[in-house]
């Protein structure tokens, strides 16, 4: 891998290897023993700069949040290994693996890496990660690979992190399985080109749940980005928007995940699950699952409806 141009990442890749050293020592000698608001400020754009760090917890079954208190990364755990989804940013990703640790679990046991998509908030950390975790197989689709190997997160042209290349291509539909549990990733571009949404089942009090993790359906409206008409940089942006909500809203989801804390109410719903009792684990909430496509579905339509209309399209 060329570190040679390595400053323009957030911290300087020629002391990388130390730092990832230092934190592998620090892990391993550690002593480990609702409701979607539907404020389209919530999870669209939101500054993830006052992110902080956040101790782990175990949702439901075998899924733990190893992230921070806004973004999201996912330990799901298997009797043969994990799987961690997300590798949130560079500037962070040491806390998720410190997390995964905190949590009880071996770094060595992780054995796929894979993503929602590939912007720098949830894939800056992933070269670290992959420095520290030479073992674990990246998975993402091809779209997600050609971002990562050129470090362009954002379809701007812009150069967000260290590139990355993947040990695999994953197909829309195509599972993972690893010590029985298997994920199955669903395409959903749009919010960028290689956008997996990722569904599992868990087994909570003796009855089974269909687990959605969603993988971002924000539009590109930050000033100066190009819109949803004529997008030079995604030409079949529209249509792929409206393919993904369709298989949104095909799949079964009892289990409401998302890598925004907010969204999935994280701190509310862990407080009731640590409550404990004989309650159905708050994050089972199929409600929320559909009120947040509709949040998304609904802001699309009206950004597109106002660019037709800016454009003098009825």
């Amino acid at each position: 891998m060329d570190l040679s141009n390595s400053k323009k990442f957030g911290f300087s890749f020629s002391v990388k290897p130390l730092f990832w050293a230092i934190l592998l020592i620090s892990v391993f000698t550690m002593n480990v023993s609702a409701q979607v608001s539907t404020d389209l400020g919530i999870g669209v754009g939101s500054p993830d700069n006052d992110n902080v760090p956040r101790d782990p917890d175990q949702l439901i079954d075998n899924i733990w949040w190893v992230g921070h208190s806004k973004v999201g990364s996912f330990l799901i755990t298997t009797p043969e290994g994990h799987f961690l989804m997300d590798a949130t940013s560079t500037e962070e990703a040491h806390d998720v693996i410190e997390n995964v640790v905190k949590a009880g679990f071996h770094l060595r046991d992780i054995k796929y890496l894979i993503n929602t998509h590939a912007h720098a908030e949830h894939t800056g950390g992933l070269a670290g990660f992959k420095q520290l975790l030479p073992h674990a197989k990246v998975i993402t689709t091809k779209e997600t690979a050609e971002q990562l190997a050129s470090g362009d997160a954002d379809e701007m042209g812009n150069t967000k992190f260290e590139p990355v290349v993947v040990d695999g291509i994953i197909a829309d539909n195509e599972s993972l399985t690893l010590g029985g549990v298997t994920l199955v990733a669903h395409h959903t571009p749009g919010h960028a080109k290689g956008v997996t949404t990722w569904s599992m089942q868990v087994t909570d009090k003796g009855n089974v749940y269909d687990v959605v993790f969603m993988g971002g359906m924000g539009t590109p409206n930050d000033e100066g980005e190009p819109g949803l008409l004529n997008n030079e940089l995604y030409p079949n942006i529209v249509s792929d928007f409206e393919k993904s909500f369709k298989t949104l809203r095909s799949l079964a989801c009892d289990v409401f995940m998302t890598y925004r804390a907010l969204s999935i109410n994280l701190d509310t719903k862990v407080a009731m699950v640590k409550q404990g009792g004989n309650q159905v684990n708050p994050f089972v909430d199929p409600q929320s699952c559909k009120a947040y496509i509709d949040l998304y579905e609904n802001r699309y339509l009206k950004q597109l409806a106002e660019e037709r209309r800016a454009a003098g399209m009825n």
